[in-house]
């Protein structure tokens, strides 16, 4: 749905160079929720603002839903645009206008009829849980129904995609589960395509398929949520679960750090580990987190005993992700 393809963005200032983007390349594939997630300044609102030309790129490719946008002549630009919207941190809504009025706006500029543009903002606002506010105004709203009319004016145009660009960095925690659950009720009931950028691992852990992690222009780390979170070496996985500092151990025991997805979360192993070879366990600490609908667990745990190099081989030989400290 989204294939972007080896970007550079550079700004130029007098003799000075700046290089937003490095190389950049990520597939979003249609019907996915894919987050690029990354500190202030990685490049993460060039990313997005380039997916539809706000910003033009420097090199490279941006192809949606098939279409190569840099190819494009104004006119063809301004009709693929229709075809995704965007919802920002600060909502954009305009102040003089009602909440019909600013979902009803980007039917206005593309020529909906008045009747059916009424029936789209009555069905958009039913949508997103306002059909009580459509006579209020912005200033009337909280942050979260704020961004709620951001959304619904969004979807106007009915796209195929959504780009999200910061969307939950200025509401509350309440606010922002609530706008992520609407989000995800949108991919699956719409079979929208989201694209979204954040800082906010929660973001990532509660909505996101795939993951992209940036830093300085270029992209480091890509993959399934899911995969990546339950790898300990990963950037994301040491976000998620932070690792423990092991105590230095004098009785010649293992630090090993134990992963477990799905199923395997719940249930007994280091009971089970404890029976068959007669090992000390010692748990350092751990946790477990629903990633992508996914429980995934992480244990820190000191393992002492004549059968230790047995014991690993069996946690492995469930499947499980064991790596030593």
């Amino acid at each position: 749905m989204i294939d972007i393809q080896d970007v550079y963005k550079t700004y130029t200032s007098g003799e000075q160079a700046v290089e937003a983007l490095q190389g950049v390349t990520l597939h979003v594939a249609k019907g996915e929720i894919f987050g690029v997630v990354g500190p202030s300044g990685a490049g993460k609102s060039t990313l997005i603002r380039c997916v539809n030309l706000l910003e033009r790129p420097t090199l490279g490719s941006i192809r949606v839903n098939g279409q190569e946008l840099t190819a494009l002549t104004p006119a063809e630009l301004r009709l693929a645009r229709q075809r995704i919207g965007m919802i920002f941190q600060h909502f954009n809504l305009l102040s003089s206008r009602t909440v019909a009025g600013n979902v009803a706006f980007p039917l206005e500029i593309t020529g909906v009829d008045p009747v059916q543009r009424a029936e789209r903002v009555r069905e958009l606002l039913a949508l997103v849980g306002l059909s009580d506010k459509a006579n209020a105004y912005s200033a009337q709203l909280s942050g979260g129904q704020k961004q709620r009319v951001g959304i619904a004016r969004a979807l106007a145009t009915q796209p195929d995609v959504l780009l999200c660009d910061e969307a939950t960095s200025a509401l509350d925690p309440q606010n922002t589960s609530a706008i992520l659950e609407l989000l995800r009720d949108l991919n699956r009931r719409l079979g929208l395509t989201i694209l979204l950028i954040t800082h906010e691992m929660n973001v990532v852990r509660q909505i996101c398929d795939q993951v992209a992690v940036i830093s300085d222009g270029k992209i480091i780390e890509q993959g399934s949520v899911v995969n990546l979170v339950a790898r300990p070496g990963t950037l994301l996985s040491q976000a998620i679960f932070p690792p423990i500092e092991a105590p230095l151990d004098a009785n010649g025991g293992r630090n090993v750090t134990i992963t477990f997805v799905g199923d395997a979360a719940g249930q007994p192993v280091l009971a089970s580990l404890v029976r068959k070879f007669d090992v000390d366990v010692n748990i350092l600490g751990g946790s477990i987190q629903t990633i992508g609908g996914q429980r995934i667990g992480r244990l820190q745990v000191k393992l002492a005993g004549a059968q230790v190099d047995a014991a690993l081989v069996y946690l492995r030989s469930l499947g499980l992700n064991v790596e030593m400290n």
